[in-house]
């Protein structure tokens, strides 16, 4: 069934399957990275980014760039249920790990996972990887990249080429859809970026203080 989508109303994440790679310059060695992609479904403007794992970090470091991209914020995140941004899968209502809450509330939008076991869901977003296979992933098959700015350089500029196609019954493209009907209904973006934060539970010590694990330091 085709799904009308209404324009600023959401925006699909998810990771690629398939991995690209950057090259060790001394060793030779082939790292793997991750690829993120995010899709506004009204328009299909693609936005697509390297990035060296699927952590927390990362996830919230994507969507942000994602949307600087894009200009503005849509009403809801849709993501599939990823480790890094779902403490708990549920069919009706999954546990959003605290951090992409605190994302989503600096950035005044809501993050709506996908249901498990339903892959309809994200078919949208699940398109969009694929056709980054063929328009990014294939011209780039014989690149060599020494650093993850390079790689991610080369795929600005598949990028913009991809979304500047013309659809084949459209007489209009990804960009020019974007422009003139989805931008204007974006919320704009906040004054400033945001933060991550750790969270942690501490007990206080006898001698007054707490200790933090990921910094190891005493506060």
């Amino acid at each position: 069934m085709k799904l009308d989508h209404v324009a600023g109303e959401e925006m699909f994440v998810d990771f690629a399957g398939n991995k690209l790679h950057i090259t060790d310059r001394e060793t030779g060695e082939l790292i793997p990275v991750e690829v993120f992609i995010a899709i506004l479904p009204c328009s299909h403007y693609t936005y697509v980014q390297a990035c060296m794992s699927q952590k927390r970090g990362e996830l919230i470091a994507c969507c942000a760039n994602a949307l600087r991209f894009f200009g503005g914020v849509p009403q809801a995140i849709i993501s599939d249920n990823l480790k890094s941004a779902v403490k708990r899968a549920s069919k009706y209502e999954a546990d959003i790990n605290r951090s992409f809450k605190d994302f989503a509330r600096h950035y005044n939008c809501v993050i709506n996972p996908t249901r498990v076991y339903s892959p309809q869901d994200k078919a949208l977003v699940e398109n969009a990887v694929h056709l980054a296979y063929q328009r990014i992933y294939y011209p780039m098959r014989e690149m060599v990249f020494f650093s993850l700015a390079d790689l991610n350089r080369e795929i600005g500029i598949l990028l913009g080429r991809y979304n500047n196609l013309l659809f084949q019954r459209k007489e209009s493209s990804r960009t020019e859809l974007f422009q003139s009907v989805e931008r204007q209904y974006l919320k704009p973006l906040p004054g400033t970026p945001y933060e991550l934060k750790d969270y942690r539970r501490a007990k206080v010590q006898k001698m007054g203080y707490v200790y933090f694990s990921p910094d190891k330091s005493y506060y």
